[in-house]
């Protein structure tokens, strides 16, 4: 009977930690945006103007915000921003 008497302990020893693993993934960390991902401020919905390297990456993309131009990489790179950039004269996106 010593044998019965530890079942109950071992399956609580084993199914213990995994119930805690299973109910933190369950937990309010994941939401909306990603797995607790900063807070995003405005997005930026305008079209882009991509131009694309020789082997497809990394390519350029550009777009405006008002009068600023935003030039971002598909490499790991910041996003470049011109001040009153000559081709977002109308606010919208870059021409050629």
């Amino acid at each position: 009977m010593r044998a019965t008497s530890r079942a109950p302990r071992r399956t609580a020893l084993v199914l213990g930690p995994l119930a805690v693993l299973i109910l933190a993934g369950c937990s309010g960390f994941n939401d909306t945006r990603g797995v607790g991902d900063a807070p995003v401020g405005e997005r930026f919905e305008q079209p882009r103007r991509v131009w694309v390297n020789i082997d497809q990456f990394p390519n350029i993309a550009a777009f405006c915000i008002g009068t600023n131009g935003v030039y971002t990489t598909t490499r790991q790179a910041a996003p470049t921003v011109v001040p009153d950039d000559p081709n977002c004269a109308e606010g919208g996106v870059l021409r050629d």
